[in-house]
């Protein structure tokens, strides 16, 4: 109980009042924000999440056949050794099957096969059909004792199988007609045609109202049919096809079809390798591995109740949801989260541990701990900002006093930690529990160095270029967005400090040692030492000047311009960030070189995107802002393929029209809600077109939905299609979907709710 209460907690920000009209198409208005560009107006869409329900370790030897609902919601699974239902799921805390005792004479019978109809569930056993609805007035004696397929027809009258004999019996158990027929998969009532469809495995005839069987396909390999908008839809062991037009589609996810089913006015099939349903644009949408399915052969499909698809699995039973909600409710959901499962020291922990499953999440520092949070940090002052929301303003609060104390705890003005953790490892000191951490870069600095603050704390050094991103643009957010006085006169301690010490070491992050660190170097002996096809040379020259253009703009120091111009006039740093993003390729010509540009560096991209607000917003002159415009939108336009809203909302504030806002928001809808690592498969799909090996690693020629992909983080590979995992690991959206929706809010890009989206609730 205390865990389905915990859930009903985090869900009950997104439940809302939905309306009976499920929206199928995109509603977007005519409004533009103050750059001219459409605004998306939040209405409620669609989001599918999936409860799973699992077998036990005992049950693993048992054969799940058929599903039915009824009309009050209670699920009833058919396995080879009596009845079941689901117990307890939701999102996070998996049900199970167990045994259905809520009618204790059912337990005695030999069910063979259970369907359901109008709106009831009716079974077959040795002796009966019959029902526990209609006050149980439904009770056929059939007379078949191997009977094991049944459909009802028009009335009370049924068609039924044994595998050898085919007999029509009305409602007082008459046999109507009877004739032989072996090997019956699936009986269907068309209610249109007023006729059944007899499917078999070599094909599909009809028991038409004149009481005759008629052939309406022959082919080897059927395994199910369905009726789907008038037609009839026929599975096989390679594909689908309608008999109308008897051709067979195996550009499929999968083409080893299970089952088909209509659901909701949408046409699904189940597959040896996961489910997925046909669009109204021709494509599918598929819902495989664990974050969808508790087992990926399908058995049965089914209606469920309030907006579910039922899907019966070998492993069990899984159930997708289809609930309305906004953008908004969607966010708020992921608010919750971060702040229970992310959350460290104020720190944004990129990924908890779920050892013990999702009731407790364990947070340890993450090596980039700076730019996770400064990207939530971010979120949380565009939230503030739209919304006025207190919760929000504390929430940036905690993260900047995290990322302002990255500097205060090594006692070294301008140098600032990678993280920090309580009772950590220090120099040549073994603590108890904690392992020896030994170096990781190539600055010859310890890893955790005892805090300058209190001996019981330490800092992680050899801080990085994309640490460096990460103050950058939290300490702008700081500047641009806070109303504290307070907090601005820290941050531009933090920011003067930083970029001091950086001009002052002749552009390196000098470690506690000494030393540069391994990334941190912006030195022009080190940055032009790359040749100009290196995608370093021009991130590094693109990262500083933006750095700089920031230092001069909040401090006004003549330094940092002066730095600034020096590097781009003299070092050539201008002439290397303005380099045509499709210069970067593969280098040979020596072996660091090599190791860095052996393929595309996506890390690289959310260093360049997130540093553009500095380049582009504070350009010293005019001339410099068209230059870096262009630019950028040449960085945009290689990235564009991605769909990835967090560079489209950037790339945005350049002020050009076309930002691909359609494609941004699907980016935010279809993000999962289970930020789980459950492990993701495509690459056997038959409906994709792979593309050859390439240097971008672009795996497709069009990018699949999230839902679909493994979890992707705006420095990973988004065209990655298989990744392993077993649900361990919970990822923060607090970067990866908190920071493009909230920016895209503050941006004009995407409205408030236009409905009220909390005057109901809706359990799940």
């Amino acid at each position: 109980m205390k865990k389905v209460f915990e859930f009903l907690l985090l869900f009950s920000i997104l439940l809302s009042a939905c309306g009976k009209k499920m929206p199928t198409v995109e509603d977007k208005g005519n409004e533009v924000n103050s750059l001219g560009q459409t605004v998306y107006q939040d209405v409620p869409y669609i989001q599918e999440y999936s409860v799973k329900y699992y077998l036990s370790k005992e049950q693993q030897n048992l054969k799940l056949k058929s599903i039915s609902q009824d009309r009050n919601g209670n699920i009833r699974i058919l396995s080879d050794k009596g009845l079941l239902m689901p117990e307890n799921g939701n999102l996070f805390y998996s049900g199970k099957l167990t045994k259905d005792i809520s009618y204790t004479p059912l337990e005695s019978k030999n069910i063979a096969s259970i369907i359901t109809a109008d709106r009831q569930t009716i079974y077959l056993d040795d002796q009966y059909i019959f029902s526990n609805a209609w006050a149980g007035k439904i009770q056929i004696e059939h007379k078949m004792p191997q009977a094991n397929v049944f459909a009802k027809g028009s009335d009370f009258n049924f068609l039924v199988s044994d595998q050898n004999t085919l007999a029509f019996i009305d409602e007082n158990g008459n046999k109507i007609w009877t004739s032989s027929y072996k090997d019956v998969i699936n009986l269907i009532y068309d209610n249109t045609n007023n006729r059944f469809l007899i499917v078999s495995p070599n094909a599909i005839t009809e028991f038409s109202k004149d009481q005759t069987i008629n052939i309406l396909l022959e082919r080897n390999g059927i395994t199910s049919a369905a009726l789907f908008d008038g037609k009839v839809v026929v599975g096989t062991k390679e594909g689908y096809l309608f008999l109308s037009e008897n051709k067979l589609i195996k550009n499929l996810p999968w083409p080893e079809i299970t089952t088909v089913k209509e659901i909701y006015g949408e046409l699904w099939f189940g597959s040896t390798k996961g489910t997925f349903k046909l669009n109204k644009n021709g494509k599918y949408s598929y819902f495989a591995g664990e974050r969808w399915l508790p087992g990926n052969e399908v058995t049965a499909l089914a209606e469920g109740k309030d907006n579910s698809v039922l899907i019966l699995t070998d492993k069990g039973l899984g159930k997708i949801i289809l609930q309305e909600m906004t953008l908004e409710a969607k966010a708020m959901f992921y608010e919750k989260q971060v702040r229970e499962k992310n959350i460290r020291y104020g720190f944004n922990c990129s990924v908890s541990s779920l050892d013990n499953g999702y009731a407790s999440a364990k947070m340890n520092h993450q090596p980039s701990d700076n730019l996770w949070t400064a990207m939530y940090l971010a979120s949380q002052l565009y939230r503030y900002k739209v919304t006025e929301s207190e919760e929000a303003k504390l929430n940036a609060y905690e993260a900047f006093e995290a990322m302002e104390r990255l500097h205060t705890i090594t006692n070294i003005d301008g140098l600032f930690a990678r993280s920090f953790e309580r009772d950590y490892i220090v120099v040549n000191t073994k603590k108890k529990g904690w392992e020896k951490t030994e170096i990781e870069t190539g600055s010859p600095a310890k890893m955790w160095i005892q805090g300058a603050d209190h001996e019981n704390w330490t800092w992680r050094s050899t801080a990085s270029s994309d640490q460096a991103v990460g103050q950058i643009f939290a300490l702008t957010a700081v500047l641009e967005l806070a109303d504290d006085e307070d907090w601005k006169k820290r941050a531009l301690k933090c920011l003067d400090d930083m970029m001091g010490y950086i001009v002052e070491n002749d552009m390196y992050i000098i470690d506690i040692d000494g030393e540069p660190t391994l990334w941190g170097k912006w030195n022009p002996d080190y940055v032009n030492s790359f040749p100009t096809n290196v995608g370093d040379r021009r991130l590094y020259s693109s990262n500083i000047i933006a750095f700089l253009q920031t230092a001069y703009k909040f401090t006004g120091k003549e330094k940092y311009k002066e730095k600034a111009y020096e590097l781009m006039e003299k070092d050539g740093y201008l002439e290397n960030l303005l380099r045509p993003i499709s210069k970067i390729s593969p280098s040979d010509e020596d072996e660091w070189s090599k190791n860095l540009s052996h393929e595309w560096n996506h890390s690289d991209d959310e260093m360049y995107f997130l540093a553009y607000q500095g380049l582009y917003q504070y350009a010293f002159d005019n001339q410099l802002k068209e230059q870096y415009k262009a630019s950028i939108k040449d960085h945009w336009m290689v990235e564009r393929p991605e769909k990835n809203a967090l560079w489209n909302f950037i790339y945005s504030q350049t002020g050009e029209k076309e930002i691909d806002l359609d494609a941004s928001i699907l980016y935010l809808k279809n993000y999962p809600m289970d930020l789980r690592n459950w492990a993701v498969h495509n690459s056997h799909r038959k409906d994709i077109e792979l593309l050859p090996e390439n240097f971008r690693n672009q795996t497709t020629k069009e990018l699949l939905p999230l839902a679909e992909l493994p979890l992707h983080r705006h420095n990973g590979d988004i065209f990655k299609l298989d990744k392993e995992g077993n649900g361990d690991q919970l990822i923060s959206a607090g970067d990866v979907w908190l920071l493009p929706y909230w920016m895209g809010r503050y941006y004009g890009l995407i409205s408030a709710p236009t409905e009220n989206m909390n005057s109901k609730t809706n359990n799940m």
